[in-house]
């Protein structure tokens, strides 16, 4: 029977939190991109349709990226609340990747955003083109951190135990950033966060065009978000197998635990 202990509530709370959070860093990660590729077409060719196009989808991700950082910090605390034992027992391994993820890249996000909105007439072409690409660079920095902490907690490398003080300690953060599996997935969910900003921004622009509203910025909007997903959603489906590959060597149990293997069976293993 299920019973509501504090291990399994704090489970389903932290289960919850991200759920919620992760609705909006994919799109962060995707429009984010696309913010990029379009002021960079306004920078090239002068034309004020693709600084209006930029300012608009700006807009949007400027509303995704306060809810994704309310949401990241509420799942950030409950690691020092429901959690604290497990900080403290990995906390010289677990805790140096979201330090820098902090320190070097939401700060970085978050600096640049706000000179990516209130730079508009104090900052050259160039120089608001620079702004904006860090932006992206922050967001996709972000990612590969956070990914760094969660492939460790599934594949604990370049880490000992001291029975000493009790606690896992770190033997090689080389490892730890190299992690087989914190690879494959950053490229994996990176690739899938460009597909969703793609399909946002693809929608949109639809809806509008159908509306006959804001041709202009739709119509290029569209084409660029077009291009944009589907050499996105193709990288996904190489890197998406090449994720499965990875987890297979890594991460046995965890393939047989998705596949319903419960009983041992001789290799080649057959999957349902």
């Amino acid at each position: 029977m299920f019973e509501f202990d504090v291990v399994t509530l704090s489970r389903l709370q932290f289960a919850l939190t991200a759920m919620y959070h992760f609705l909006f860093v994919p799109l962060t990660l995707g429009l984010a991109l696309l913010l990029a590729i379009m002021e960079s077409v306004y920078v090239m060719t002068g034309r004020k349709v693709w600084k209006e196009a930029t300012q608009f989808w700006g807009t949007l991700f400027g509303i995704n990226f306060a809810m994704g950082v309310a949401t990241g910090v509420t799942m950030e605390f409950q690691f020092g609340t429901n959690w604290a034992y497990y900080s403290h027992y990995v906390g010289d391994i677990f805790g140096a990747p979201l330090a820098i993820e902090g320190l070097m890249a939401f700060f970085l996000e978050a600096t640049f955003v706000g000179l990516f909105f209130f730079g508009w007439k104090r900052l050259s072409k160039v120089q608001h083109l620079v702004v904006t690409w860090l932006v992206a660079l922050g967001a996709n920095f972000s990612a590969l951190w956070i990914l760094v902490a969660n492939a460790w907690m599934q594949n604990p490398v370049g880490a000992a135990f001291n029975p000493q003080t009790m606690r896992m300690e770190l033997t090689s953060f080389t490892e730890v950033l190299f992690n087989p599996v914190a690879q494959s997935k950053f490229v994996h969910t990176v690739s899938a966060g460009y597909v969703t900003g793609a399909m946002f921004v693809m929608s949109i622009a639809a809806y509008y065009i159908l509306n006959r509203r804001h041709l202009d910025i739709a119509r290029r909007s569209l084409t660029v978000a077009a291009s944009f997903g589907l050499a996105s959603a193709l990288s996904v489906v190489v890197l998406g197998d090449e994720s499965g590959y990875t987890a297979g060597e890594n991460q046995k149990m965890k393939i047989a635990a998705i596949e319903a293997m419960w009983e041992t069976e001789p290799p080649p293993a057959s999957f349902t």
